[in-house]
């Protein structure tokens, strides 16, 4: 296969065919630096997907003062061969950028700020009073592997607090438990048991590169979510969305929670679940809304985050039923899913 591509890029040369670069797997594992090009303004944006025009430019970012450059040739291949590192990569940061119309808490960017500028990996609205991730939307683009994902520790960002934070521990969940439902309560078994997982809003997997999927391990782009539903029936919908991306139009996916999560104490009384006190509450619905860049309704997926109610529930009044396009299993561990009509979905 590396024999027939050398001679077609080979073939390609002599008869003055333009070939773009691939961005290989091996490229994105070993790289640290930050892709990053000029549009046609000069401004400085992320590379998020694989294949580079011939005569682009790349910028490959360790910091403002360290930047190395290359550029796809026609033959395919760059004037600096990839990957290229460096010792101490720039993290990314979160900008607050306040409330809009969209966000009626508090609006973070998340990304890279470079040359005066926050370049946008994602955004994420988030209720610091009751430490509630509402939403986070990110755009997804076509790319054909996996590399793996990093090992990185979850972010506060100095917006959550650690306590908030430590109520993910599973020891600490299983107490607030005890505490809200009393100590005869079965929804978890004890203290060993991871139940309730931290559900990523924006998956790592939806990016390509290395700094961007670590990007993603922050607690304000986390809900609690039951984790045989997070590896179940919600796993398949983002692999499935990621197989549906094309090379010429991009997915915009917002994923957030609906509602409390509320169960029944020993006493028969119905209480809100909550992982810390009264914050961080479980959302009883997940959801995620996929449109083009321009805003038009693709998919909504509509999870019921609560594997203890064995039947599935009745339809929220803002989700108007459509057939899936794909089939789930209809079990409450795996998560009970509604295909909403995605025109009219009001998130």
């Amino acid at each position: 296969m590396k024999y027939l591509a050398g001679i077609l890029m080979l073939l390609f040369a002599v008869m003055g065919v333009q070939t773009d670069c691939q961005i290989s797997k091996e490229m994105v594992e070993n790289t640290n630096r930050i892709f990053t090009y000029r549009d046609d303004r000069g401004a400085l944006q992320l590379l998020r997907a694989e294949p580079v025009p011939s005569g682009l430019k790349l910028y490959m970012v360790c910091n403002e003062k360290d930047v190395l450059e290359t550029e796809c040739q026609d033959n395919g291949h760059f004037t600096v061969a990839l990957p290229m590192s460096c010792s101490s990569p720039m993290k990314t940061s979160v900008m607050r950028e306040g409330r809009n119309s969209d966000c009626p808490q508090t609006l973070y960017i998340v990304g890279y700020m470079l040359e005066g500028h926050q370049l946008e990996l994602y955004r994420a609205c988030y209720d610091g009073q009751n430490g509630r991730a509402l939403y986070s939307q990110s755009d997804v683009y076509f790319k054909s592997y996996f590399a793996k994902r990093p090992w990185v520790d979850f972010d506060t960002d100095q917006i959550v607090k650690p306590l908030e934070a430590a109520a993910y521990m599973k020891h600490r969940m299983y107490d607030e438990f005890q505490l809200v439902f009393g100590k005869n309560q079965r929804y978890l078994p004890s203290a060993r048991d991871l139940v309730i997982n931290r559900g990523h809003l924006v998956p790592s997997a939806d990016f390509l590169f290395c700094d961007q999927m670590a990007s993603t391990f922050r607690y304000i782009n986390v809900v609690p979510q039951f984790k045989s539903i997070n590896d179940g029936n919600w796993e398949k919908i983002e692999r499935w969305l990621r197989g549906q991306v094309t090379a010429q139009q991009p997915f915009r996916i917002r994923t957030g929670g609906i509602d409390i999560l509320r169960l029944q104490d020993e006493n028969g009384n119905e209480r809100s679940a909550c992982l810390a006190d009264s914050k961080l509450p479980v959302p009883k619905w997940i959801y995620k809304v996929v449109r083009d860049i321009q805003g038009n309704g693709l998919y909504a997926f509509l999870s019921y985050n609560n594997i203890f109610e064995r039947q599935r529930p009745l339809l929220l009044s803002t989700c108007q039923s459509v057939a899936c396009p794909f089939s789930l299993p209809d079990d409450p561990n795996a998560g009970f899913i509604y295909c909403c009509n995605p025109t009219n979905f009001p998130y």
